[in-house]
């Protein structure tokens, strides 16, 4: 099977194309361009290096979020597009899992996205015995103080924390001092890894409602919903907007 991912949900942008688990191109960047100006242009660029086609690739993955807001929208909306234009099935997976995927097996993960003021986006896996990672606590946005207090249950050596920034590495080692540290340097988002992830991930079923993940509204839709708007049968933020 082959497949194209990439994943622009974060500043580094990766994309791969993978026949059967063969890597047969992978472009990273982490130049300082917006996505949407480099994402097109490196999907060409990976799909001349494998000496294929868009028409020969069998199944989209994409880094659905959490993430940048823009980020994720810009890769999600070019995979909805090209699958539902050339008919190519579609895999979202999330960026959190796909940023496990650093990890050592033997421990439990914790990948985080910084969400400042010391908060993040966060969710932890396991491998299992065929090293498919597991959910054990789903994704979601919450303040350092409280992953750490849902965490306590876990004994520090067993935990690792993927994609740290210098903030999140100090409140960790300040509460976990024997935890282990992945920084974002270190662990950076891989498309031909999520390519693996895709492969025993179900396909989108319905593209058109086919949606990021965001994990918390947007300040726009915080200054909306704090002026006394409220998404009822009258009007949604999405259709004032």
């Amino acid at each position: 099977m082959k497949i194209l991912a990439f994943d622009t949900s974060n500043k580094p942008l990766s994309v791969a194309v993978v026949d059967d688990g063969k890597v047969l191109a992978h472009i990273e960047s982490t130049e300082k361009k917006t996505h949407s100006v480099s994402l097109l242009p490196d999907i060409k660029k990976g799909l001349e290096q494998s000496n294929l086609t868009v028409d020969d690739i069998d199944l989209i993955a994409v880094a659905k979020g959490p993430g940048s807001y823009t980020g994720v929208r810009i890769a999600v909306t070019v995979a909805k597009v090209l699958a539902d234009t050339l008919n190519k099935k579609l895999v979202g997976v999330s960026s959190l899992k796909l940023l496990a995927t650093n990890g050592d097996k033997k421990h439990l993960l914790v990948p985080l996205m910084d969400a400042r003021n010391d908060n993040a986006f966060a969710g932890v896996y396991v491998n299992n015995r065929d090293g498919r990672l597991l959910t054990v606590i789903s994704d979601h946005h919450t303040s350092m103080k409280n992953l750490f207090e849902t965490l306590e249950q876990y004994e520090s050596q067993e935990l690792e924390f993927i994609n740290a920034t210098p903030r999140l590495a100090e409140l960790i080692q300040n509460h976990f001092p024997k935890a282990s540290i992945i920084s974002t340097e270190d662990s950076l988002p891989d498309a031909a890894k999520l390519s693996k992830i895709a492969e025993t991930t179900p396909a989108v079923k319905d593209i058109d409602n086919f949606i990021p993940t965001y994990l918390r509204l947007t300040q726009a839709e915080h200054d909306w919903y704090a002026k006394g708007n409220k998404e009822d049968k009258n009007v949604s933020y999405v259709e004032e907007v």
